[in-house]
């Protein structure tokens, strides 16, 4: 059963993991639901789990996991017996790395500028919150009508640059955002 993946506010639960041979797998794993592997839900469930050792079944086959070793984000574990080496990221390690990886790549095309001249009036987010793709940001009022400001793109909050009560202009910059490419 595949399902799309929204990024959760609580990014302790995803991470990236980058083999050796370079494939790369994005992880989350939610509280309420079944883990998703590169955005497809997984039909897995854990059976036991004891220190460093997981048991799991997947389609009725059971699988021993063992961590071997682990060396900052660097991971050896061993499954049934085979070990795979991984570099483990979180999120925004992922995201800062890449920033580091591209300096000269444009940020700006995923910031959110004012569509018209008005007052903020509330702002629903916080810098290094994680925003999906039409979720609100903040509130502008202008000619008495409060209109909600989206993020066009799923990505980190980088900087906010406005304040609740502050006026803005036309195509002034209100919210940079670091989009998420995984």
């Amino acid at each position: 059963m595949g399902t799309s993946y929204i990024y959760k506010r609580d990014a302790s639960r995803l991470f990236i993991a980058l083999r050796e041979n370079g494939k790369r797998f994005k992880i989350y794993i939610p509280k309420e639901s079944r883990p998703v592997i590169n955005s497809v839900e997984q039909d897995i469930d854990f059976i036991e789990q004891e220190d460093f050792n997981y048991t799991f079944e997947r389609n009725g086959k059971r699988f021993h996991c063992e961590l071997v070793s682990r060396d900052q984000n660097k991971a050896v574990i061993k499954v049934n017996g085979v070990e795979y080496r991984y570099s483990l990221e979180s999120l925004f390690s992922y995201i800062r790395r890449g920033m580091i990886n591209n300096p000269d790549k444009q940020l700006n095309e995923n910031n959110i500028v004012a569509p018209m001249p008005g007052k903020i009036v509330d702002i629903f987010l916080s810098e290094g919150d994680l925003v999906n793709e039409g979720e609100p940001i903040l509130s502008l009022e202008s000619m008495k009508m409060q209109n909600e400001i989206s993020a066009n793109c799923n990505g980190v909050i980088r900087k906010i640059r406005v304040q609740t009560g502050q006026s803005v202009m036309k195509d002034e910059l209100l919210v940079e955002v670091s989009s998420i490419d995984v």
